[in-house]
């Protein structure tokens, strides 16, 4: 059996639609739905009928380390259960190109993960991780506002670039890998983040960081005793473009032929509005199947 862990907050069809193409038989669909999310609770009871493990723990805020806490509770969850062999991190927006044959095929115990050197990314990206964020409680706290914490990282940037000392080490590691937290990799592997000492040592370094959970993965998988097992590839097919007011770009009917044309076990992102008739055609081509 493979996991499935899917993070979530808005686009009730796009997920229900996503649920429904896991075959049951092989996955297990774990999903954490953002509390701040207004999907009622009559259609998360919709997904628990279809076989999900649905939760509501955490606020999940861009940039807040409340998303990595969701994933280490799905992963948790989902390793309590011995007939899982592997684990798959995406999101309510990502949907699967192969069926479980082809999953079984191609995971075959290595950890598919895309990441780069965190010291080769532009400064803006460091600073999430070199200079702590005194003001992380607000991306956290109920009474906290994204729009504050914004405003006062801005206007203290500069103070902070001049005054404070950039970190060079967070935790036990040096070195540091940042990749976009979508991942695959086997159970054992998922133990290992579960049970290491070193572990719990980083995570409580990353707390005063932005985007925790992009360099959470990446950074353990790489300094551990599997690194030799990580291929640097997350087999997600993404469009780096922006469209349709996000980047990456949601996908839609004129992505067909590249997503198909991909290695990848996934496509994202995805939603009902634009997505439609690629998922259609992904279903009809991939699945033998009109929905």
């Amino acid at each position: 059996m493979h996991a499935i862990l899917i993070t979530a907050y808005k686009d009730y069809p796009s997920l229900l639609r996503l649920v429904r193409r896991l075959d049951p038989a092989f996955f297990k669909v774990f999903i954490h739905v953002d509390t701040r999310s207004r999907i009622p609770n009559a259609e998360l009871s919709e997904l628990r009928r279809l076989g999900a493990t649905v939760n509501k723990i955490f606020p999940i805020r861009w940039g807040s380390y409340t998303h990595l806490q969701a994933i280490l509770h799905l992963l948790a969850i989902a390793l309590e259960q011995e007939d899982i062999e592997y684990v798959h991190v995406i999101s309510g927006q990502d949907y699967p190109l192969w069926n479980a044959e082809e999953f079984n095929l191609r995971c075959d115990g290595r950890i598919f993960i895309e990441y780069a050197a965190l010291q080769d990314q532009p400064l803006f990206v460091r600073d999430r991780y070199e200079l702590a964020d005194p003001f992380h409680f607000l991306l956290t706290s109920s009474l906290g506002s994204r729009r504050l914490h914004k405003f006062l990282t801005r206007r203290t940037h500069r103070i902070r670039s001049w005054v404070c000392k950039r970190r060079m080490r967070l935790g036990p590691y040096g070195t540091l890998y940042k990749d976009l937290r979508w991942s695959s990799f086997p159970a054992w592997a998922g133990h290992l983040i579960l049970q290491d000492p070193i572990d719990k040592s980083f995570l409580k370094a990353i707390r005063k960081t932005r985007l925790a959970e992009e360099i959470f993965f990446p950074t353990y998988f790489a300094n551990s005793e599997a690194r030799h097992l990580i291929v640097r590839n997350s087999l997600r097919y993404v469009d780096w473009r922006e469209r349709y007011g996000s980047n990456p770009a949601y996908l839609d009917e004129s992505d067909a032929e590249a997503v198909l044309r991909s290695d990848a076990l996934f496509a994202r992102k995805m939603n009902s509005e634009h997505s439609t008739k690629l998922l259609d055609t992904i279903d009809a081509v991939r699945f033998n199947s009109d929905a």
